[in-house]
């Protein structure tokens, strides 16, 4: 994989929403450069930003287009919302490029293998010094591999919350797989509301919909190898699943505008 310079990307990325990369801790930078170099999350939250720079321009006529908190939050969200595969808030060096390394295997088959499964299977030279270090940083090798890459939300949250991001992208971040039930901490409540304040938005709304469903979309793209129009039946149909989205009009609004965004991205 070519070298790729995740700060002097974020720096750009991040400026164009008028935030400034330079003000979040370095340990978060750290973190988004290991990801760059091991996998494909990095690539695919810059693509995210360029769906949702898609989105902003869309909407730039519509009666109620994007305000400029409102973009800063989708493009922070889409940047920063897997910086949890990178592991827990507290991890050294050497446990973040485990967790991350675990992360990038992609094509797994089985979710509800353990954690101890899928080392044998996927790190054959080496399982047994991985699990016990995975062991050693506090996580269970019983786990479902599916609990282990639910965590990464909740890392998130934490990881962001302390690097000084705006709490708004925070917010937006750390809820970006409600749509699969997980929701770190509980910071969305059953009426939508946070549970506590994020900067301005106390509210659970468009903003963080629709890096939820930029998320879904790109990996449904590129990972599950389908072109636009099956990726948006397959999320229309995954949200009539979900109880607590099934019938929200704003969601469904933003996935036609999605449709109508993005039609030409094949």
């Amino acid at each position: 994989m070519p070298h790729v310079d995740a700060v002097e990307c974020l720096q750009i990325l991040c400026a164009q929403v008028g935030f400034d990369f330079r003000r979040a801790k370095a340990s978060i930078a750290e973190r988004m450069q290991l990801l760059a170099e091991h996998g494909e999350t990095f690539e695919d939250a810059r693509r995210m930003t360029t769906y949702a720079h898609r989105m902003f321009e869309h909407y730039a006529d519509k009666p109620r287009p994007f305000t400029n908190v409102e973009r800063r939050t989708v493009v922070l969200g889409c940047l920063f919302s897997d910086v949890g595969k990178t592991g827990p808030e507290e991890a050294d060096e050497a446990s973040r490029r485990l967790i991350v390394e675990m992360f990038a295997v992609e094509g797994v088959d089985d979710d509800q293998q353990p954690v101890s499964q899928f080392l044998q299977r996927y790190f054959p030279d080496d399982a047994a010094k991985r699990q016990a270090h995975f062991e050693a940083i506090g996580l269970d090798a019983g786990m479902s591999i599916r609990n282990f890459w639910n965590q990464h939300a909740d890392w998130t949250l934490a990881i962001a919350e302390t690097a000084g991001l705006p709490l708004e992208a925070v917010a937006a971040a750390a809820s970006h797989h409600l749509l699969d039930d997980v929701n770190p901490r509980a910071i969305v409540g059953d009426d939508s509301r946070f549970t506590r304040k994020f900067g301005e938005n106390d509210r659970f709304d468009r903003a963080e919909k629709l890096v939820i469903l930029l998320d879904k979309y790109d990996a449904i793209r590129r990972r599950g190898r389908r072109n636009h129009a099956e990726a948006i039946v397959w999320l229309r149909e995954r949200i009539g699943k979900n109880q607590r989205f099934r019938d929200d009009p704003e969601l469904a609004t933003l996935l036609a505008e999605v449709d109508a965004a993005l039609g030409d991205s094949d």
